[in-house]
């Protein structure tokens, strides 16, 4: 399965994040991807953090036009932003629309980024948005995905439940700062694969943000990454907004899962 990783430079503006994101869908269609994973705040990046988050409902006429280019192009799209659902709740989720299909919510976020570094300011998602409380799977073109988002990549015992899943990948969409970038990112999407045996597939956002409504500014890491069921990268792109493509193969999984036959093994 061919899949297309889309690194963003996303803002505050949802028209904006839109053209980005109908950009790129445009230069993937050559390479003919059956799905594109886009980074978390695919469509909405909160950058002054005194500003009340915009969040998209699934009724939205933005994800009915990316309905009908997937319609167009039998390209699925999976992305991850702020959604306001029909009970009003605000969430970090992730939407996967498909051509023919509904856009549905398939994931809420669910350990939400309340943190304070050393010499920066506090940021609480907590604030704004409500947490999930489950980690979901869906299916695609006969291959398992497992979902979780940005800072659930700390936190093992989410991907210990795709393990036992045997889900053949696991989508960590993120928008992951600088420090922390720099320090823990690679080293836990390798973990996560290794540990999980399957492709960890990681499209982020990347560089400096700034809002043209207020001019507040944040930087994130970049570094969109595939890992294979190895843990070796196979694809990554550091800075620059783009696209890298991987072709998953559940030959490539089903080799090391018979060298190291951790299933078999598990204990916990």
């Amino acid at each position: 399965m061919k899949i297309g990783l889309a690194q963003l430079n996303s803002v505050d503006d949802l028209n904006e994040n839109f053209k980005s994101i109908v950009r790129l869908i445009e230069i993937a269609k050559v390479d003919k991807p059956e799905l594109i994973i886009f980074p978390e705040n695919s469509l909405y990046f909160r950058l002054d953090t005194h500003s009340k988050v915009k969040a998209i409902k699934m009724s939205d006429p933005i994800l009915l036009d990316l309905q009908r280019i997937s319609d167009q192009t039998k390209i699925a799209l999976h992305l991850t932003t702020a959604v306001e659902d029909a009970d009003n709740k605000i969430f970090n989720a992730s939407i996967l629309i498909q051509a023919g299909k509904q856009p549905i919510i398939i994931y809420r976020k669910v350990h939400l980024f309340d943190i304070s570094l050393k010499d920066q300011k506090p940021i609480r998602e907590s604030d704004s948005f409500l947490n999930g409380n489950e980690p979901t799977i869906f299916e695609l073109n006969g291959f398992k995905f497992g979902s979780s988002i940005c800072y659930d990549i700390r936190f093992s015992e989410l991907y210990s439940f795709y393990a036992k899943e045997q889900v053949d990948v696991i989508l960590v969409p993120a928008a992951f700062l600088v420090k922390t970038g720099q320090a823990h990112w690679e080293v836990l999407l390798r973990a996560r694969a290794i540990e999980s045996q399957c492709y960890i597939l990681a499209p982020a956002q990347a560089g400096k943000h700034v809002s043209s409504q207020t001019g507040a500014q944040r930087e994130t890491y970049g570094n969109t990454m595939a890992i294979d069921p190895w843990g070796q990268i196979l694809v990554q792109k550091s800075s620059e907004v783009g696209l890298v493509f991987i072709d998953i193969k559940k030959s490539e999984i089903e080799a090391v899962r018979r060298q190291i036959p951790m299933s078999d093994h598990r204990r916990l």
